[in-house]
């Protein structure tokens, strides 16, 4: 276990003994995966800092990380239809935390919670806080940033399987495929539009809350990294 003194994140503290001095207490915490220490980020394996960077964009896009009594749940909702992506999210929680249990949570008739229990998932997501992600500022650390620059494609990947689609638009009685991103809050959008602009993709804003890859080559680049080139829609 690591022992840390003035824990930035404070307010996630938790079995204090009131009887130490309050600016002198410490957090115990569990030992962080290998890829999440500065040091080792640019030496861990590939495939799990893929899954991470899957991982940030699903919880930015509809994702959720509520208190437990001793821990903290990571929740990303889905479609209850969409097995390939429910075993996709689930697979990478085991690859980021190999060994934590991944439940799913019925919610209604049409939705599925891919859910796991772990103490330090502010940490490892730090945009958690209080309120609604719209109404409060989203902002990557830098370790963050590092990781979305090197798979863009893992974090579009996740923010459009969360809070977006592949569909199909209608133009002078034709059908052509698009991408579509859809959220409230700003912040995600413009990380959305940064990640888009590191792979040379030309997006537009088509609403207020939607960002929207249409020409026909940009969605074929787009389809080829994230597997979707031979979808039937």
């Amino acid at each position: 276990m690591t022992i840390t003194g003035a824990w930035r994140n404070w307010q996630y503290a938790e079995g204090l003994n009131p009887s130490v001095r309050k600016d002198l207490q410490v957090r115990i915490l569990p030992p962080l995966p290998f890829i999440f220490r500065e040091s080792n980020l640019a030496d861990s394996a590939d495939i799990t800092k893929r899954a991470y960077t899957y991982l940030l964009g699903m919880y930015l896009g509809d994702g959720h990380i509520a208190r437990a009594r001793k821990s903290y749940r990571l929740q990303i909702y889905l479609n209850v239809r969409d097995g390939d992506r429910i075993r996709r999210v689930a697979q990478a929680i085991t690859t980021v935390l190999p060994g934590r249990p991944v439940a799913l949570v019925r919610h209604g008739r049409d939705a599925v919670a891919v859910s796991a229990y772990w103490p330090a998932w502010p940490w490892l997501f730090p945009q958690h806080g209080s309120g609604r992600k719209h109404e409060r500022r989203i902002a990557l650390e830098e370790w963050q940033q590092r990781l979305v620059a090197w798979y863009p494609e893992e974090f579009l990947r996740g923010c459009i399987e969360s809070d977006g689609c592949r569909h199909r638009r209608i133009v002078r009685g034709r059908n052509y495929p698009a991408y579509g991103f859809c959220n409230r809050s700003e912040d995600i959008l413009q990380l959305f539009g940064s990640a888009c602009d590191a792979l040379g993709l030309r997006w537009c804003r088509s609403s207020e809350m939607r960002i929207s890859i249409a020409r026909r080559r940009e969605v074929a680049r787009l389809d080829a990294p994230l597997g979707y080139a031979e979808q039937r829609l």
